[in-house]
């Protein structure tokens, strides 16, 4: 899937990280010119960053320690003492000094560096951009990222900009790879990774039916549970499966359990090579769904199920009744005009 156009892949961030309204962030014709996602994401870090330090860093209590004339904060008496300065007026006081040193830039600051000093192959106009944000963080501390630096991270609520921002950060650092002998960090398209991929997928159908419709209710990652299951076994009982389904879309006439593929191909073919087939696992894995939640949660309209892979090397359409249930399989062309992929996805769950 690395043809999918830079500008798109930028409209699936957004969705998936929940960010689609300050899309202004970055001019958006500007990204049409980009070709690889590292170029992608140094451009939107460095036009974030610009765009907090014109309206102001995010700023925390930092607890300092050190030797002051006369006092401040809290007396430590006892120290002041110790080390006999208070002769010459000094004394040791501990304070908290509001400061924008605080995590969140820390991990900008170290991304931004790590675009400027570890990757030769970004492109000479980005790298520009990301060395000139760098610059006006240099009151903020240089940190070593590793895997569980993102995890300590805390944001005030009301900043989604620093959410987005931290996002972009930490697909940089996980698809980055320091090679110590060549003293290089070489970025990994993750349009070539189909697990990434997938997830990045499955979040932009769910935040795109969110925002985008309003026939019905979205549920997204919701779990199934088992119409029969019954055993005096409780250790058996914990070895069955939870099921969980990717989306489910409910209004009082339809009742829809919608899950999200990312294959290289969204059949399957055998010797002879017209013979394409839907992938089996997919289709029974959305029997098990629709069999089971219509038994757990008969009043209604009865349930139906989509199957939605991202189009790859042709469009798939079909709409058969199965065991009493309608399911669909679709494809969704991301090699194509955002608004066509905007109108594609709203006809998916069309009648």
């Amino acid at each position: 899937m690395k043809d999918i156009p830079i500008l798109n892949v930028y409209y699936l961030l957004c969705y998936a990280w929940g960010f689609i309204q300050e899309q202004t962030v970055s001019k958006l014709e500007s990204l049409k010119e980009l070709t690889h996602t590292k170029d992608l994401l140094g451009k939107l870090l460095s036009s974030g960053v610009n765009h907090l330090v014109r309206r102001g860093l995010e700023r925390g209590y930092i607890f300092s320690e050190e030797e002051y004339v006369g006092i401040r904060g809290k007396l430590k008496l006892s120290e002041t003492i110790k080390r006999s300065i208070q002769i010459h007026g000094r004394t040791v006081c501990e304070y908290d000094e509001l400061s924008a040193d605080v995590l969140p830039n820390q991990i900008l600051r170290a991304t931004l560096k790590l675009l400027v000093d570890g990757d030769s192959n970004l492109d000479g106009r980005i790298k520009k951009d990301v060395h000139w944000a760098l610059l006006r963080l240099r009151d903020v501390s240089d940190i070593r990222l590793i895997g569980n630096t993102f995890s300590h991270i805390q944001i005030s609520g009301n900043s989604r900009l620093y959410r987005f921002l931290i996002a972009i950060c930490q697909m940089l650092y996980e698809n980055s790879l320091v090679d110590e002998d060549a003293g290089s960090t070489p970025f990994y398209d993750f349009r070539q990774n189909d697990i990434q991929m997938w997830r990045l997928f499955e979040r932009f159908v769910i935040e795109f039916f969110k925002r985008e419709q309003q026939e019905f209710a979205i549920k997204g990652q919701t779990e199934i549970e088992w119409g029969q299951k019954a055993s005096k076994d409780e250790a058996s009982n914990a070895l069955i499966p939870s099921m969980f389904a990717d989306v489910i879309l409910e209004s009082e006439e339809r009742r829809i359990i919608l899950d999200t593929k990312y294959y290289r191909h969204a059949v399957t073919r055998g010797s002879d090579q017209y013979a394409r087939k839907l992938h089996s696992v997919n289709l029974y894995q959305l029997l098990a769904y629709l069999r089971n939640r219509q038994a757990t949660n008969p009043h209604g309209p009865k349930h139906e199920g989509i199957l939605l892979y991202p189009e790859v090397d042709s469009p798939l359409r079909a709409d058969v009744e199965l065991e009493g249930f309608r399911i669909q399989a679709r494809t969704l062309n991301l090699n194509q005009a955002w608004q066509e992929i905007h109108q594609e996805m709203l006809e998916t769950i069309k009648l």
